[in-house]
């Protein structure tokens, strides 16, 4: 099982370069996937409280926005009231932005922290800060570790990273984006400069509704230009998955290592695997930390045998190798970076108290039920974690943060996805407000602590800028 994570980070490269990422596809076709086994199943037998924790009247068939300025937006603060803001936020993220036929989803109009986070800043290119129809940068999803950058990060990674290969033998994808509350926050106070950043207070807070969001993708399909595929990995994928078309990054290894040297990218058909919804609400500037993930993504490690002869149900999985042994899960190869990684899920719903859990799996079961037909049925929240609120921020000036005293709600937080090989950590763990140490090439930069740190699209643009000689 991994060691406690390290949140030193290194980035490298030139803050627009993306970051490439190896693809050994297989000859082999999986089988079809089976539909994931409902969540109300789960809630059932699990030895849950009998209190529930249920989907508000008015989120379906059409979810609204839910206003941070208007939390709890149940009307009660308790815990249920937190994963009710997380659930109404995903589902809202992925509905169409307009009547319009085809009209992107409200997650698709969010911008790259990259079209705001440049010397300069965006300009007079208004948000997103893209043209219409196009789409934001695909990156190779890596793992967080001292040789690595986080997972947070926008920067490109340097040889070596721990990059995620899922059972078809593909680089496991992903995509950060921000909405416009932060990007007018952004602009209105010139943080995308280096003075601006060293010069804003130390308590200075993301306002209300500040949003930022990591997305995991698996490849389903390879593509050719007419958009048809050359090799298949998810059979009937849009059937199981929210789905996309992009140009996915391509490397190869050299001398061992990941080289991003290619500037070659592949056409493919993308399946959603995780995504960590991160928004501020009313009272809460620490950010709710959420994050949802694929049924089929991992099963939990105490379902994983303990050799490999005995079969484990709910086959296929995207990230786990089918009778592994638990012995094997999480591991990245050293010596062979692109060998597929078998997966499991160490703290189920991230842990906490029993309520938590409860409150969790009975909100999952109670969306699902309003699901029915919809591909949005097949995910579902894993847990969420926040502070006791009223500027409690973690590792502010340079204090520390206990899990269970002044941290609340899914305490071991980890998404199988997106923290596969650091899931004995949490999200304060490295998102705090304390002095951050990012390495940038072979320069070490320390980035002084404020409460904008919580965000590493911050965070790391800024040690980008310490380290260049004319950012």
């Amino acid at each position: 099982m991994p060691t406690r994570l390290n949140c030193a980070r290194r980035v490298s490269g030139l803050l627009p370069a993306l970051l490439l990422a190896a693809c050994s596809p297989t000859a082999s076709t999986p089988p079809d996937l089976p539909a994931p086994v409902p969540t109300a199943a789960v809630v059932a037998t699990a030895a849950a409280p009998a209190s529930s924790c249920e989907a508000l009247p008015g989120w379906f068939p059409k979810t609204p926005f839910p206003d941070g300025n208007a939390f709890p937006l149940s009307g009660t603060l308790n815990n249920c009231a937190f994963h009710q803001w997380a659930y109404q936020m995903f589902l809202w993220l992925g509905q169409p932005s307009s009547g319009t036929d085809g009209a992107p989803l409200n997650f698709e109009t969010l911008a790259s922290p990259t079209a705001l986070l440049r010397p300069g800043g965006p300009g007079a290119t208004p948000y997103p800060g893209r043209a219409a129809g196009e789409q934001p940068r695909i990156l190779a999803r890596v793992a967080k570790s001292s040789q690595s950058v986080d997972a947070k990060d926008i920067f490109q990674a340097g040889p070596g990273a721990q990059v995620l290969i899922d059972q078809a033998g593909n680089v496991v994808y992903y995509t950060g984006l921000l909405n416009q509350d932060f990007w007018n926050f952004v602009t209105a106070n010139q943080l995308y400069s280096l003075t601006g950043l060293k010069g804003v207070a130390t308590g200075q807070d993301f306002p209300i509704n500040t949003l930022e969001l990591k997305l995991a993708w698996r490849v389903a399909a390879f593509l050719d230009s007419n958009g048809q595929p050359t090799q298949t990995f998810i059979p009937n994928a849009a059937q199981h998955f929210h789905t996309e078309e992009q140009a996915v990054p391509v490397v190869t290894l050299v001398n061992g290592q990941i080289s991003d040297n290619s500037g070659k990218t592949q056409r493919a058909q993308l399946a959603l695997i995780g995504m960590h919804v991160v928004g501020v609400v009313k009272d809460h500037p620490e950010f709710i930390w959420a994050t949802f993930e694929h049924k089929a993504n991992a099963p939990d490690c105490s379902k994983v045998p303990a050799s490999g002869s005995d079969p484990l149900s709910g086959l296929p999985w995207s990230l786990y190798t089918p009778n592994s042994p638990l012995a094997i899960q999480n591991q990245f190869d050293v010596n062979n970076p692109l060998q597929t990684v078998s997966v499991c899920r160490q703290v189920p719903f991230g842990g906490g108290t029993a309520d938590n859990i409860g409150n969790i799996q009975s909100l999952n079961a109670s969306v699902a039920s309003q699901q029915s037909g919809s591909v949005w049925a097949n995910y579902q929240l894993v847990g969420a974690q926040w502070t006791t609120g009223n500027d409690d921020i973690p590792g502010a000036n340079g204090a520390a943060m206990a899990p269970g005293n002044r941290q609340i709600g899914s305490l071991q937080l980890a998404n199988t996805s997106m923290e596969t090989f650091t899931q004995d950590a949490n999200c304060f763990a490295c998102h705090n407000a304390g002095v951050h140490t990012v390495t940038v090439g072979t320069s070490g930069q320390s980035v002084s602590g404020k409460h904008l740190n919580l965000s590493h699209f911050i965070v790391n643009y800024q040690a980008w800028l310490q380290a260049m000689p004319n950012p």
